[in-house]
C-alpha cells in the first residue's frame, strides 16, 4: 500500500514541476501622474518626462501586474500610460482593468495588466473612505481553461492616508479596517488567493492599520510580509535595505519629498494560502525588492556614492520619476489542472460518495465495491501535492478525521492494490 502512495504523491508532484509558469508584479506610487498641484507644479513633473522614466523601469521588469497610486483621474490620463509606457514599440497586450473613483479624489490608483498571461474577471470597490480600496480578480490563463481549470488570486490595491499630524494614523486604520472587513466577508473560508498592495504611508508595525493587516482577530484572512521585516522602520538603519522613501537627498523639486532612504511606506503582502502554497500560488523566494535600494543609501539619495543594484539608466530613472521606489515580487502558478481548485479528477471505477462535503471534523467515506478481501488506501491530497493524511483500511464505510486540516479545497484520492481507483474534491470548513 505503501507503493501505492507514493506513487499518487509523486505523480502531483511531477505534474506541478512541469507545469509551473511566473507571474511578475510591480507596485509604485507614481508621485502625482499628470496632476498639478500648488505643490507640484507642471514643469517640475511632466507627463512626457514620467512616461520615458517609467517606460525605462517597466522594460527592465516586464510586469505581468503593474500596480500604481497617484494617477490623474482623466481616462486620458490612464491611457497615456498604457499607450506610452507598456504598448509601445509592437506592443499591444497590455490592458487596463476597470478602474474605481467612488471618492472622486485627485490621486487614483490602478492595475495594468498582461493580457497574454492574466484576465481581470471582477473588481470590486471594497472600500471608499478618503481614497477607493479596488480588489480585482484576477486569473491565470492555463492552458486548460477551457476545462475550467486556472488559478484565481486577488490584488487588493490600496493608497493608504498620508501624514504624521494627529488623526492621520486613525485615518489609515478606518480605511485598513473597510478593506478587512470585506475580505472577511467576501472570503469567509480563507480559501481564496489574497493580496494587498499600494502605498500604506505606515511609520511602524504597531500602527492599527498595518496590525489590521498582520494580525487580525480572524486569522483566516491575516496578510504577512514575504521578506519578514516588521518593525519600527522610519528613520531606523536596521531596516535600510527595505526602505522605499525618499529616493531623493536634499534639494529637489517640491514635488517629491527629500531626505534620503528612511521610511518603508511601500508593501505587497500576501495572505497564508500564498505564502502555504495551498492554493496553486506560491511565492518565489529572493523576489521581493525595493527597487534600486542596495541597503547602503540609508538618509542618502539613491545616486549618491554609487549605486550599482540596478542598471544606471534604471536608477537615474528611479530618482527622477518619483520620491517611492517601487516593490517588485514574483509569484509562482501552479498550472496542473488536477491542483488549480477547480476541477478536479473523478475517475469512476469506484463508486465513493462523501458526507458532509464541506466537511469540519470528520468526512465519511462509502465506497460503492462488491471485491471481498479488499484493501483501500485513502489520502487527503494538498493543492501543493503533498500528502495530508493517509488511511488503508478494509472498510467500505469510514470516518476521516479532518479537523487538523486548513480550510480550503482538497482531493481525496481512493485507491486499491488492483489499481481501482477516484479523485474527488473536498472541502474543509
Amino acid at each position: 500500500m505503501k507503493k501505492t502512495i507514493i506513487t499518487i504523491a509523486v505523480i502531483v508532484l511531477c505534474a506541478r514541476a512541469s507545469a509551473q509558469d511566473t507571474i511578475t508584479i510591480l507596485q509604485y506610487n507614481l508621485l502625482n501622474y499628470g496632476n498639478v498641484t500648488s505643490y507640484c507644479p507642471a514643469d517640475s513633473n511632466t507627463v512626457p518626462d514620467k512616461n520615458a522614466w517609467t517606460k525605462t523601469i517597466f522594460d527592465y521588469i516586464k510586469p505581468t501586474i503593474f500596480t500604481v497610486n497617484e494617477l490623474n483621474r482623466q481616462p486620458v490620463m490612464h491611457d497615456s500610460l498604457l499607450h506610452n509606457v507598456m504598448n509601445t514599440n509592437g506592443v499591444t497586450y497590455y490592458k487596463l482593468a476597470p478602474v474605481t473613483n467612488t471618492t472622486n479624489t485627485y490621486l487614483m490608483n490602478a492595475l495594468y495588466y498582461d493580457s497574454r498571461k492574466v484576465e481581470c474577471a471582477a473588481r470590486y470597490v471594497a472600500q471608499n473612505y478618503v481614497r477607493d480600496a479596488t480588489v480585482y480578480k484576477m486569473y491565470y490563463l492555463s492552458p486548460d481553461l477551457q476545462r475550467g481549470d486556472t488559478v484565481f488570486f486577488f490584488c487588493s490595491l490600496v493608497h493608504l492616508k498620508a501624514g504624521s499630524y494627529e488623526g492621520d494614523d486613525e485615518d489609515r486604520a478606518v480605511m485598513a479596517d473597510n478593506l478587512m472587513s470585506w475580505i472577511e466577508d467576501f472570503d469567509t473560508l480563507g480559501e481564496q488567493n489574497f493580496m494587498v498592495m499600494g502605498d500604506f504611508n505606515v511609520y511602524t508595525h504597531t500602527e492599527a492599520a498595518f496590525q489590521l493587516f498582520i494580525n487580525h482577530s480572524d486569522s483566516l484572512i491575516r496578510f504577512y510580509d514575504p521578506i519578514n521585516q516588521i518593525g519600527s522602520w522610519n528613520s531606523n538603519p536596521a531596516f535600510a535595505a527595505y526602505h522605499t522613501q525618499s529616493t531623493r537627498g536634499g534639494g529637489g523639486s517640491g514635488c517629491a519629498s527629500t531626505g534620503g532612504l528612511d521610511d518603508r511606506f511601500d508593501y505587497i503582502l500576501f495572505n497564508r494560502n500564498i505564502k502555504d502554497n495551498s492554493h496553486g500560488l506560491s511565492y518565489v523566494t529572493g523576489s521581493y525588492k525595493a527597487l534600486g535600494n542596495d541597503g547602503n543609501h540609508y538618509n542618502k539619495s539613491i545616486i549618491a556614492d554609487g549605486n550599482s543594484s540596478v542598471p544606471s539608466a534604471v536608477l537615474n530613472a528611479l530618482y527622477h520619476n518619483s520620491d517611492h521606489l517601487p516593490i517588485v515580487m514574483k509569484l509562482a502558478v501552479d498550472a496542473t489542472p488536477a491542483n488549480l481548485g477547480i476541477a478536479a479528477p473523478e475517475y469512476q471505477p469506484l463508486g465513493v460518495t462523501l458526507t458532509p462535503n464541506p466537511a469540519q471534523d470528520f468526512v465519511n467515506v462509502d465506497i460503492s465495491d462488491n471485491a471481498e478481501g479488499t484493501w483501500y488506501t485513502i489520502s487527503i491530497v494538498a493543492p501543493n501535492g503533498r500528502v495530508m493524511r493517509c488511511v488503508n483500511t478494509q472498510e467500505r464505510r469510514c470516518s476521516i478525521p479532518v479537523a487538523i486540516l486548513h480550510k480550503g479545497t482538497y482531493v481525496m484520492v481512493i485507491a486499491t492494490g488492483d489499481g481501482r481507483h477516484c479523485a474527488m474534491k473536498i472541502v474543509k470548513r
